[in-house]
This record gives structure tokens, sequence and C-alpha cells, in this order.
């Protein structure tokens, strides 16, 4: 038997379905938010920033979408994101080359964080880069570099995924700790050095663990050390610069989340605890655990003093380096 609901109630649902289909609509209409990202696809911040675009997409019922900007170390992102209004409807997520490193390398980078940006949340301060080697150099242990590079004078050549990056200043501390003459080789990101490192056409590359982890899992470089004060629960048996001599790499690497100078308060508010959220989701800290980033949700002052101490321990390191800002 069929019963005929009343007039009244008809009406309440008709009603009601068509709130919600307004609200459906009105959530459709809403303009995405940018995700601007300084480097170019399938890197770690790209990756990060997509697990973080889709996580907010979820936490505010928006649309967040990725749009990279590479080049120049971050340089153009973060000059896109200086350029944006300051409404919301633009983000930058960024590693602290661009935002701690570039102001000592560049004479006039095009923009300045602290007056430009404006901090949402820091993302992760965890995150490490590694010195490794072509098997076929026969090198097990960093202290083998020493010999080999006497062996081989003129040949201790280190890729590193930009001039002027913080992985290049890195070769430096090291051929000082190690007493080899050793040479920097910049190249324009990390993916084309860990390819030519796993081909045997550069004997040596420093560079974020996560690019070279699938590498090592299949044999074609070795890892010899990583940065950072302890050892990455991911490689343990990898140790650390600190423990093999090398001072200077203790630092941990960080990433956070910007708007523009002017935006809102309340717009930030809601951004940052939006991350807040994101970050605590188990699934979340398992994909940046495997980038080799495990988060480490921070507001916008702690992003601002992780950026602060990290260009007071680099800025040195640079003018000692002997580094001339183009």
């Amino acid at each position: 038997m069929t019963l005929a609901l009343p007039r009244w109630t008809r009406r309440a649902v008709l009603l009601s379905l068509g709130l919600a289909a307004a609200v459906a609509a009105h959530a459709d209409t809403k303009p995405p938010v940018r995700i601007l990202v300084g480097f170019a696809a399938g890197g770690g911040v790209d990756t990060m920033a997509r697990i973080l675009a889709e996580g907010l997409g979820q936490a505010l019922g928006q649309t967040f979408v990725v749009e990279n900007r590479p080049g120049a170390g971050g340089l153009i992102a973060a000059q896109a994101l200086k350029a944006a209004p300051a409404d919301g409807a633009t983000l930058l997520l960024t590693n602290d080359h661009t935002v701690a490193i570039l102001p000592h390398t560049l004479k006039n980078p095009g923009f300045s964080a602290a007056k430009d940006f404006a901090p949402v949340a820091l993302i992760t301060d965890k995150t490490v880069f590694a010195l490794a080697t072509h098997p076929g150099t026969g090198i097990k242990q960093l202290k083998d570099i020493t010999e080999w590079a006497h062996q081989n004078p003129g040949k201790a050549n280190f890729g590193v995924p930009a001039p002027g990056s913080m992985p290049e200043f890195a070769v430096g501390l090291i051929a000082k700790g190690l007493q080899v003459d050793a040479t920097s080789a910049p190249y324009r990101g990390g993916s084309p050095l860990v390819m030519d490192l796993s081909a045997g056409q550069i004997p040596f590359g420093v560079t974020s663990t996560f690019e070279l982890v699938p590498f090592a899992k299949s044999q074609k470089v070795r890892f010899l050390a990583v940065s950072g004060t302890t050892r990455n629960p991911d490689l343990p048996d990898v140790p650390t610069f600190a423990e093999l001599g090398i001072k200077g790499l203790e630092l941990p690497n960080l990433a956070g989340l910007y708007a523009p100078a002017g935006t809102p308060p309340a717009v930030i508010a809601r951004y940052t605890e939006a991350v807040r959220t994101v970050l605590s989701s188990d699934k979340v800290k398992e994909r940046m655990q495997a980038l080799s980033s495990p988060p480490n949700f921070g507001g916008p002052e702690a992003l601002a003093q992780g950026v602060q101490r990290i260009s007071d321990a680099w800025g040195p390191v640079i003018r000692l380096s002997g580094f001339q800002p183009q």
C-alpha cells in the first residue's frame, strides 16, 4: 500500500531538497583557491602541495588547485604571490630555499618574505637532504671519498639541484670536512640530477632523500650520509653528517604556507586551523612520511621563526663560501 504524504509534508521535502541543491551549487561556484608551487610537478614540494590541497578541500568544502610556477629556486612563484590580490584566493607553498636562502644569493629577489608575505602555517621542519654516490665508484662510506678524490683528481663532482642552493653550500662544508677539492654541478632540479647520478654520469649528488630513495631501493645509488641531528627513521643505517664529523648540516629544512601580505586576519586564521586539521590526519601523516618530511604543524609565528633560524644559520656559510650574489 502506498501512503500519500500530506501537502505540507511534500512542500517541506521539496523545500529541503531545493535548499540542499542551492548549498551544493553555491559550494561549486566558489572560485578555487590556487596554491602556487615554485618547482616542477613530481618533486617533493609539489607532492606535498597536492596532499595539502586535497586535505584543505575536504576540510573547507572548497576546491584547492596546485599551480606550478617552476624556475629560479621558487623565485617566480614567490613573485607571483606578491603580485596576487590579498583576498585569500592565492597561497604559496614553498621550502626554506625560497624564503631563507634566496635573499642571501640574489641582490634583488623582487620580494621580501617578511614584508610581502603573511605566514599561514608551518607544514614541516623535519625535511633532510642526503649525499649519495653511484655504486660504480666503489665508495661505501663517507670517509672513502677522500681516497677516491686523491686517486681521481678533478673528478670529485657533486650534483646539486640548483645553483646557490643549500645543497651547493653543503658541498663546500663536506669538501672542507673531508679535505678534498670538490666541484658542485648545478642542475635544474633534483630529478635530472638523480637520473644522471643513477646512470653514473656524475659520481656524487646532494639532494632531498625523497628523490633518492627509489633509486637507492633499486641499488642504482648508495646513501652515504643525511643532514639533521638524528638518523632518518626510513634510513636507519645511514649516518648523519654530524656523526661522521661534518659540522654545519644539523638544521633540518622546512616548508610553509603563505598568503599575500594584507590578507585579512580572519582568512589567515581559517586557513591555519584547516592546516592543523589536515596535518593531524593519520593518512596525511603516512603520506608525508613517505616524502621523508613528517608533518609538524606550527602557526604563523612558528613559521616566521623557523625561517629566521635557517637564514641566520646559513647566511654566514654562504658569505664564507665566497659566493657572489647575482
